[in-house]
């Protein structure tokens, strides 16, 4: 029999357990105006979203197109539900400007970041921001201001030329812990006035780490969905490591997959990943 190694923590993090909490809520209240809107996936899991869908709900989704131009795709007032990845300020306005009722299920840390932002440009800094391109928590942010320069690697922080003393920098809250600190210390090489403050949220650090930390295994496996930036950086990690890793959506993915001198496995989750989705992979591999 293979060993299973299950890396805790497991399910959702607290920002998607909002979200979701916050959704089912609106569904259950009989005044909210319909139809319901989603602005963007409510979260990075398309088994979650295909549940929703199913009772209903209208999911604007097209990486084609930003937030705001995804409003657009509205024709008919009812209520716009923004996702736990946060939205411009311009988003907010054009959905008023739309008769829209408003939901914001943005992650309370994600909000944090927003406002530091904010108040560190009204107080005349320039905002170095390390995220990935086109992500959805990272669209939001750099709507906040001209002032934010994003950055997604140190190649990018070379082509930076900021001639401001006060400089602010921070983060996506789902980028990698060990690929953001050789990040932070060129940033400190190249301005070593700038203000450094890291906001890689509590539960992908705790993730990672516990990645990390896992004893040498046959085979890793990381359940979640491959458009997810905690989950992708899982994988990472645990690569990092050593270990032999594969990211999958489901059980399914591992009907035609080779166990053959596969002895000890470890698995863990991204943050936006159901728990039961673990589960179906743990009862799979335990019957084979």
């Amino acid at each position: 029999m293979i060993k299973i190694n299950r890396i805790e923590p497991q399910g959702f993090c607290g920002g998607v357990n909002n979200a979701i909490k916050i959704l089912d809520k609106v569904l259950s209240n009989s005044n909210t105006k319909k139809p319901i809107y989603l602005l963007g996936n409510l979260i990075h899991n398309k088994f979650v979203m295909n549940e929703y869908k199913e009772k209903g709900v209208i999911v604007l989704d097209n990486k084609e197109k930003t937030r705001l131009e995804l409003l657009d795709e509205i024709k008919t007032k009812g209520t716009v539900i923004f996702s736990a990845h946060g939205v411009e300020p311009k988003v907010y306005s054009k959905a008023k400007e739309l008769g829209l009722d408003i939901i914001d299920a943005t992650c309370p840390y994600v909000k944090v970041v927003h406002n530091k932002i904010s108040t560190y440009i009204n107080d005349g800094y320039q905002i170095i921001y390390i995220g990935t391109s086109k992500h959805p928590e990272c669209e939001g942010v750099l709507g906040i201001s001209k002032n934010i320069n994003l950055i997604t690697s140190i190649d990018d922080l070379n082509k930076l030329n900021i001639n401001n003393d006060k400089i602010y920098v921070t983060n996506q809250t789902t980028l990698s812990i060990y690929d953001i600190k050789e990040i932070f210390d060129s940033i400190l090489n190249k301005y070593p006035n700038a203000i450094i403050d890291d906001k890689i949220c509590n539960a992908t650090t705790i993730r990672q780490k516990a990645i990390m930390e896992q004893d040498i295994v046959d085979l890793c496996i990381i359940v979640g969905d491959p458009s997810s930036s905690n989950t992708k950086k899982l994988k990472k990690v645990s690569e990092l490591k050593g270990i032999k890793t594969i990211m999958i959506e489901s059980v399914k993915e591992l009907y035609n997959y080779s166990f053959d001198n596969i002895n000890s496995i470890s698995i863990s989750s991204g943050a936006s990943t159901p728990k039961y989705l673990v589960d179906e992979v743990i009862e799979y591999i335990n019957n084979k």
